[in-house]
């Protein structure tokens, strides 16, 4: 009893206790959810009318993409492609379930049978489509269902590709099967094109009133973008001050590359392993010719072809000097920008012709560069032999054997013809042959591509010196030392500047001055001046980020240290931006109301004398051509002279140029034809003019995308 007594007068603490611990259990349960009370979910990028994007799938697609494009497209561009490929598919789904429209797996299955690509892998040696064939490679892959198979991955997205494709197709249909214009239309598209009008008028430039006596105030501007919101809708951007401290090279170590580059033009000793003995390892200065293309694999940072130059071509600072030099010479370490080059001279040659004309019969073999030959290296010169002994037998043959035999389809085409080419353009091979014969001469010649059977067409009569020229390059890269030094400036700079709160305010005589961006959008994170930077485009909109803070990034090449100097949120343009784009704009509509109130008279002469107008007479002008000559289109003015009775003055008219008034003199209406079919489908064909894309913008405007791409750092 005693102990049920003492439990009876716990009870409170022990539910507290126990309260507290069922509590803990579910925050720590939420923490761990990936979908919490105190951050979004990390399961799904956005949704579209509600409907997720799964994280796991975006960033399949980005990773398939990437790979797709390679290196040459940022991370953050691939991100953004796909981010708006998923919008779009959601939203045109949506569409698609609302119009019942659905795709059968018979159609589908036609347009991959009718694919040209199909069509080539499942041809028979008959050269006809072997459709079964293709049937059961279908079914082999969709029975196997392996996910990690890339032929299934392949054939699955090639079949539901095909299928949006086919929806987009129906829909797209549906859509332009509602745009009928009606006979009354293409009448109007008719008369707006053959009706005439002839007129005298007046106009006054506004160029008469001066601009300054003009007063337009910020309250003018925000009243007409308020009238105007869809003309200047802004999205969200930032502002930012950079200073960038770039890992560049020092004098110390450029000295210490070409130091480097000097070493390899010496002989040394080295030991070599197989003969177990110090051996000399030849220079680039007196390696030979056959020796030079491996060592420049071999020393050089970037490998560029042993390659024929003419001397008009050589680069001005070192042309004179190349060309006095003598063959298996050397000349440099040369400096530029971030390298040394030694050039070496291979071989020399004295007037060549600048250019050539010739035709060729490739035949190629297995393994030949760019080959899809079956024929061995030995058929393929028997085959060769065989054409040359036709073509030097009658040359007037060679087009229709070269449209025939040869392996390079592009001037097989052209009956072998290459055109005219430069001396130094073709591969070593056939460049000797041409350069080194005359016109007319037919041989046979070896290259990386096969034999070609080459017929001399032309060569010009400007003769060149040339040279055959490798270059050995080091490329000059900072070294720990002078990247230490520039870091330390770096934070040197950092600390100031967090200490004056401004990066402008940081001493200039010892650092750069700060470099503005303005308008940085979210997603958008190829910024100019620094490349593709998402970790500063991520900070700038993180929430706990505001305006006047200041931050170090490492990028790829050095220090950026950069400061928020200001945002725009999403809405109308600010007063003060739209001052630029608007002011033009009022100043037209306040001098167009000076100038109407002084356009009065009984004759066009009058009202030209009352506001210091001109006079002029404009003739067969059209609605869809409504050019006034030397003052440029005018629709106003056009429209209005067609509906002012002839011989009458018309009201004042705001023009583009100026304010006008009319008088018709004649107006020609085109007699009615009894067809206006052309006209129907010319507008049938304006409003089907990228329809989907159209249809993708008002989408969007009326869709509730909730975009989550800022939380997992995308």
């Amino acid at each position: 009893m005693a102990i049920l007594g003492k439990i009876q007068r716990s009870s409170g603490a022990l539910i507290l206790v126990i309260g507290l611990a069922m509590f803990a259990f579910i925050i720590m349960d939420l923490l761990k959810n990936s979908s919490t009370l105190f951050r979004p979910s990390t399961e799904y990028v956005g949704k579209v009318n509600g409907e997720k994007i799964l994280t796991t799938e975006f960033n399949e697609r980005v990773k398939a993409l990437q790979d797709q494009y390679g290196p040459n497209v940022s991370p953050a561009q691939v991100r953004k492609q796909v981010w708006e490929s998923f919008v779009n598919e959601k939203l045109m789904e949506n569409q698609y379930h609302k119009s019942g429209i659905t795709v059968p797996v018979d159609r589908i299955y036609d347009r991959m049978k009718n694919d040209p690509g199909i069509r080539r892998m499942f041809t028979n040696q008959q050269g006809i489509f072997d459709e079964n064939a293709f049937m059961n490679y279908l079914d082999e892959i969709n029975a196997a269902k392996d996910i990690n198979n890339p032929d299934y991955k392949a054939w699955k997205n090639y079949q539901d590709n095909l299928k949006k494709a086919e929806a987009q197709r129906i829909y797209a249909s549906l859509i332009k099967g509602a745009i009928n214009p009606t006979i009354k239309e293409g009448a109007w598209e008719y008369h707006k094109e053959n009706d005439k009008v002839t007129f005298d008028f007046v106009v006054a430039p506004y160029s008469i009133i001066p601009d300054t006596s003009i007063t337009i105030t910020e309250n003018d501007v925000k009243e007409y973008i308020s009238k105007h919101p869809d003309m200047y809708k802004v999205k969200e951007s930032k502002d930012i001050a950079y200073v960038k401290f770039e890992y560049k090279p020092s004098e110390s170590d450029y000295a210490a590359t070409k130091r480097q580059l000097e070493e390899l033009l010496k002989d040394r000793e080295v030991f070599d392993e197989e003969k177990n003995a110090k051996v000399i390892e030849k220079g680039f200065a007196s390696i030979g010719p056959d020796q030079v293309e491996e060592f420049i694999k071999k020393h050089s940072d970037k490998v560029t072809p042993v390659r024929w130059i003419l001397a008009d071509a050589l680069p001005l600072n070192i042309k004179d000097t190349i060309l006095k030099l003598p063959k298996d010479s050397v000349y440099g370490p040369v400096r530029s920008p971030g390298r040394f080059i030694v050039y070496k001279v291979v071989d020399k040659k004295t007037a060549v012709p600048k250019k050539a004309k010739a035709s060729h019969i490739l035949i190629s073999y297995k393994g030949a560069l760019r080959s899809t030959s079956e024929l061995t290296e030995e058929q393929a010169k028997q085959k060769a032999d065989s054409i040359l002994n036709i073509v030097k037998r009658n040359p007037g043959k060679f087009a229709e054997l070269a449209e025939k035999f040869s392996n390079d389809p592009g001037s097989a085409r052209k009956g072998g013809d290459l055109g005219e080419f430069s001396f130094g353009t073709m591969v070593d091979e056939f460049n000797d042959f041409v350069f080194s014969g005359k016109k007319g001469d037919i041989g046979l010649v070896k290259t990386p591509f096969g034999y070609h059977i080459i017929k001399i067409d032309d060569l010009s009569d400007e003769k060149e010196s040339a040279v055959k020229l490798a270059e050995l390059i080091r490329e000059v890269e900072p070294s720990e030392a002078t990247i230490d030094s520039i870091y330390t400036v770096a934070i040197q700079y950092y600390t100031a500047a967090k200490k004056a709160g401004d990066l402008d305010k940081v001493e200039e005589d010892k650092f750069v001055k700060p470099m503005p961006i303005k308008k940085i959008r979210r997603f958008e994170t190829n910024l100019p001046g620094l490349g593709d930077q998402p970790a500063i485009v991520s900070w700038l909109y993180n929430k706990k980020t505001k305006i006047g803070d200041i931050k170090r990034f490492e990028v790829n090449d050095g220090e950026v240290i950069v400061q928020v100097t200001g945002e725009t949120p999403e809405g109308l343009m600010p007063v003060s931006e739209a001052m630029v784009l608007v002011k033009p704009i009022l100043l037209k509509k306040k001098k167009y109301e000076i100038l109407k109130e002084k356009m009065k008279g009984q004759t066009l002469d009058e009202i030209a004398k009352n506001c210091g107008g001109q006079k002029g007479k404009a003739e067969n002008l059209s609605l869809s051509s409504p050019l006034i000559p030397s003052l440029g289109k005018e629709p106003k003015v056009v429209a209005v002279a067609f509906i002012t009775p002839q011989g009458k003055i018309s009201k004042p008219i705001e023009g583009n140029y100026g304010a006008y008034v009319v008088k018709p003199l004649e107006v020609k209406r085109a007699a009615d034809i009894e067809n206006y079919y052309n006209y129907i489908v010319r507008l049938e064909q304006k409003e089907e003019a990228g329809l989907i894309n159209k249809i993708m913008e008002a989408l969007k405007k009326q869709a509730d995308v909730e975009d989550n791409r800022a939380v997992l750092g995308y």
